[in-house]
């Protein structure tokens, strides 16, 4: 009888325990549309403006939602530094934990971010218009989920010059969570998971296409992997490892980039050029520094690149050579630059004039074979074995590249005779946007066909050594 009675004031009470639950979510709820919105707006657009350092206006009153859990909607996002519009959004969600609300605390599990344009500058003195460091601890972060659908971003480097666009970007991130506190402790205990992928990231002619990055991290140490994109009509994958919680950040990465276009990169240069052939890259690259410039300045690594045939429309190269001795007009650099260094002499010759090479209009030029081979190391690019060869002719490429101080470090291409004697070769030294270039040094007096110099050689005309200018593994030609 007692057993009885003790199960049914159980089961009462635990009725009674559920009504008031109920009463309570009732309660939140009927709060929760009640609730002054226009405040809540004025207080979000000072938070929010306080935290950013910048004035921030919300276009469209706030919605409030229920289906998913408890939501705050905003519409037509704007946010303002100096009178400049730096960032909008078409809409924010920010979905909160039910739970909480109980207890009156708005606590985010899910933002989702639609539709937003963002535009990133790096002034010449290296600062960020969206990110000013401070000392200030930042409280514990916890979300279920981050997504940033259909982005626009533009990052502008008023040092270099240089713009970027990253266009239709999506980013979906799973449990993103930190410890708080100062700069470093939040990065010791940064956490997430996810992917992101952009439709299209592009500088001036170049684009990369379809990208997609996989992400995952514990502990400020993260893994990009895998690493996929379309560049130049070439496959690019790789991965990367980020350390950014060490007291000095690390970066390595490998990649390789299959197939990309010789066409392709010609039209880089000049959009009428016509070129066919495919090219092979492989990186591998580990960095280690608090800024970019140190990053750059610590690398070590190599690049390798390599290829099969490759031609060139608008050009004869062989010819070109063998009418050197009455025309002395041949720019070796030009040659240099685009066909051994690759998209290496592409990225470090910004501003340079191709000016010998395609303003020509007549003949082709085939190349047989491809190598280009760099060391890297305290962020100077050496060339190992960089050269190539035409059915006459052999070209090779020595000296560095400077890409933390973006000089070049001697660099020399020359036409060489099949025991790599150098028949006549051309400096160019001095920063990548204004560099010095000298002209063709004819290192032995040209009183016959050039061709018939190579093949005979430097030594069997002067009767004296020479010193090697280059001994890698690309074969002279046969004829």
């Amino acid at each position: 009888m007692i057993s009885g009675m003790t199960t049914t004031q159980t089961g009462k009470a635990a009725w009674i325990a559920l009504v008031l639950v109920i009463l309570l979510v009732i309660a939140a709820l009927i709060a929760w549309l009640v609730v002054d919105t226009g405040q809540i707006r004025s207080r979000l657009e000072a938070g929010l403006g306080e935290a950013l350092g910048m004035d921030v206006q919300i276009g469209e009153p706030l919605r409030f939602g229920f289906l998913g859990g408890p939501s705050i909607t905003i519409d037509a996002l704007e946010v303002t530094k100096d009178g400049q519009v730096v960032a909008t959004a078409d809409s924010v969600r920010i979905g909160f934990v039910a739970s909480a609300l109980l207890a009156a605390q708005l606590q985010p599990d899910e933002v989702h971010i639609k539709q937003p344009e963002l535009s990133v500058v790096r002034s010449r003195s290296g600062e960020f218009n969206l990110y000013q460091p401070d000392s200030e601890a930042r409280e514990a972060l916890s979300l279920q989920r981050l997504q940033i659908s259909g982005a626009r971003i533009t990052y502008l480097d008023q040092a270099t010059e240089q713009e970027w666009l990253f266009d239709q970007c999506h980013l979906d991130l799973h449990q993103l969570r930190h410890g708080g506190g100062v700069l470093a402790q939040l990065m010791e205990s940064l956490a997430a998971e996810g992917e992101v992928r952009c439709d299209t990231l592009a500088r001036d002619r170049f684009q990369v296409s379809d990208v997609v990055v996989g992400l995952r991290g514990e502990n400020g140490a993260f893994e990009l992997e895998p690493i996929s994109a379309t560049i130049l009509e070439g496959t690019l994958s790789g991965r990367v490892e980020a350390d950014l919680a060490s007291e000095t950040p690390g970066l390595s990465l490998e990649g390789t980039l299959s197939g990309f276009g010789f066409g392709a990169f010609m039209g880089m240069l000049n959009p009428d050029q016509v070129a066919t052939g495919k090219i092979d890259l492989s990186l591998v690259l580990d960095a280690r520094g608090k800024t970019w410039q140190a990053l750059r300045e610590s690398a070590a690594g190599k690049l390798t690149m390599s290829s099969g045939e490759l031609t060139f429309q608008g050009y004869n190269l062989d010819e070109e050579l063998a009418d050197y001795a009455e025309t002395q007009r041949f720019n070796l650099i030009d040659v240099g630059a685009m066909f051994l260094a690759g998209p290496v002499g592409l990225a470090v010759t910004r501003g340079y004039a191709f000016s010998g090479l395609l303003e020509d209009s007549e003949g082709s030029t085939t190349i047989d074979q491809m190598i280009s081979e760099w060391s890297v190391e305290n962020g100077v690019a050496r060339a190992r074995d960089v050269a190539f060869r035409t059915p006459m002719h052999r070209l090779a490429l020595t000296g560095a590249l400077d890409l933390g101080k973006t000089r070049f470090r001697a660099l020399r291409v020359a036409v060489v005779d099949a025991e790599g004697c150098a028949v006549v070769e051309q400096r160019i030294t001095g920063p990548f946007h204004n560099p010095e270039i000298e002209k063709p040094n004819v290192l032995v007096a040209v009183t016959s066909p050039m061709f018939d110099l190579v093949r005979r050689g430097v030594q069997a005309i002067t009767n004296a050594e020479c010193d090697i200018f280059y001994n890698g593994s690309m074969p002279h030609p046969d004829r």
